[in-house]
């Protein structure tokens, strides 16, 4: 392999997602990417961009798109490790990551990322290679203290990094990572930038990244793409004016969504007479064997408060959220109160607990029907503990005739631009994300908890949503890494796990 040929070459190349089928991009694209220099890629078709870059899509004509660096010895698709966190790790419900029962297919982390080796490496030489690269992968990412978890016990954060270390030990000659740093504390965004940084040229790196996003000091170039195909690439320094338009457009974006009208929906937030608090944790502290997760929590939400759940990924925030959704074996215990009540079994159950509750979070979306359509799946917001239709499931929350529900929900999906009819498989992914948005919030929850729910959609959606929120004006829980990723919060409460104590706080 030659160090001084060219990674890849585009040249007047138009994408298709099969020889016959509608170019992914309006325009030809021609970029040619150096062995020298590191890439990122922004803008609104980034993730189209980098599946192109892959190999996923047909070039047309067939040789402008080229990779001269692999001199014809290796096929493209395989050379080339495209992560987008979609896929890779088995879905599974937050409740199962407290479960002791495991199906036989289930994993611990060391067997999924050994998964990733190839299984014909049997000669000492290369068995030695692999568990060297192994443990240089493992401990980089900071995954050695986890080998022997479930995979479903991961945290979000922890997740991802299992999936990056499991791109690297397949070996690719080029690693293109979609928004690496997504869900990622500080500090673990801060190491994995600087492994990715040190990985070239085994293998070479490419970023995709939103346009708000800091990008890498070690960035040197960076290609701006939307659906015509390239509007700008270069140096950092060459398409800062770009990246500056998209960024201002963007905070644009805040002054220009109209207010939907909550009291003629009658979606203004609860309140139930002479109640003090409507979650009220005294004390309580969870641990797994010999590991404490939470440590002596006390925290009392008001209504109308708006908290942020902080912590670094595997601090307990799950946890906590599965305490407060009944998903939890420890759920079921008096230090938890809702509305003033201590919860006790018998008198309360996982269906008169979540009646109250909206949810969005990456677990749900992970095993959301994909069959339903955008109006089913809202719909389903008034439903609890089931992903049937409220009409045949006695298990509906929300006060509403069937009448007022259907309204409601073409309310929202109107105001949030999108279409009813369509199934949720084929909505993009901004859209799904949305919709489990609409359906966390459909039947005006007492408590609304967003864990990460805005990650992953567009700049418009993200305000929209915030918006809505903010001018709803009720209980809101938020988990996110990303300041402009949650709404308006007013106090905040940071988890460290281990045997130190949370920490709560004012945000000025």
């Amino acid at each position: 392999m030659s160090a001084s040929k060219a990674l890849v070459v585009l040249k007047d190349a138009a994408l298709r997602p099969q020889h016959f089928g509608k170019n992914i991009f309006t325009n030809p694209l021609s970029l040619t990417i150096k062995p020298t220099q590191k890439w990122a890629i922004t803008g609104t078709h980034k993730s189209r961009f980098l599946q192109g870059l892959a190999g996923q899509f047909t070039a047309v004509p067939a040789k402008s798109r080229t990779y001269p660096f692999l001199e014809n010895k290796v096929w493209p698709a395989t050379a080339c490790s495209l992560i987008m966190f979609d896929t890779d790790i088995k879905p599974a419900y937050l409740a199962a990551r407290y479960e002791f029962f495991r199906e036989a297919e289930d994993a611990d982390l060391e067997a999924f990322l050994r998964s990733a080796f190839h299984a014909d490496a049997t000669d000492m030489e290369a068995l030695e290679h692999q568990e060297k690269i192994f443990k240089a992968v493992v401990e980089r990412l900071g995954l050695t203290s986890m080998l022997k978890q479930w995979v479903v016990t991961l945290s979000n954060g922890q997740n991802r990094r299992a999936r990056i270390a499991r791109g690297l030990l397949k070996s690719p000659r080029l690693l293109l990572a979609d928004e690496p740093f997504l869900g990622l504390d500080p500090g673990a965004t801060e190491n994995l930038a600087k492994l990715l940084d040190e990985l070239a040229p085994n293998p070479y790196v490419v970023l995709g990244l939103r346009a708000h996003e800091p990008i890498p000091s070690w960035i040197t170039h960076v290609a701006v793409v939307d659906e015509s195909g390239i509007i700008d690439s270069g140096t950092k320094e060459e398409v800062a004016s770009t990246i500056k338009r998209l960024i201002d457009q963007r905070n644009s974006l805040s002054h220009k969504a109209d207010l939907f009208d909550f009291k003629a929906e009658n979606m203004v937030p609860p309140f139930r007479e002479g109640v003090e608090s409507i979650i009220d944790i005294d004390h309580a502290t969870i641990k797994y064997e010999d590991r404490m997760v939470i440590n002596d929590l006390k925290w009392v939400v008001k209504r109308g408060e708006r908290w942020h759940l902080r912590g670094n990924n595997g601090s307990g925030k799950s946890t906590l959220l599965s305490m407060l959704t009944a998903d939890h074996p420890k759920s079921w215990n008096s230090k938890i109160k809702m509305f003033d009540e201590p919860r006790k079994v018998g008198k309360h159950n996982y269906f008169t607990i979540n009646r109250v509750i909206g949810h969005a979070s990456p677990e749900i979306h992970a095993i959301f029907p994909k069959t339903l359509t955008a109006f089913q799946a809202v719909e389903n917001g008034f439903t609890v503990g089931s992903f049937l239709p409220p009409s045949v499931s006695a298990h509906v929350a929300g006060g509403l005739t069937e009448r007022q529900r259907v309204e409601r929900v073409n309310k929202l999906l109107e105001y949030f631009k999108v279409k009813g009819e369509t199934l949720f498989s084929d909505l993009t992914l901004n859209d799904q994300k949305v919709v489990l948005f609409i359906r966390a919030i459909v039947r005006n929850p007492e408590i609304l908890i967003l864990d990460e729910a805005f990650s992953a959609m567009n700049d418009e959606s993200i305000f929209r949503c915030k918006k809505f929120v903010d001018e709803w004006g009720g209980t809101v829980i938020a988990i996110g890494h990303v300041n402009d990723e949650i709404p308006r919060c007013d106090k905040y409460i940071r988890l460290h796990g281990g045997n130190t104590k949370p920490e709560q706080g004012i945000i000025e």
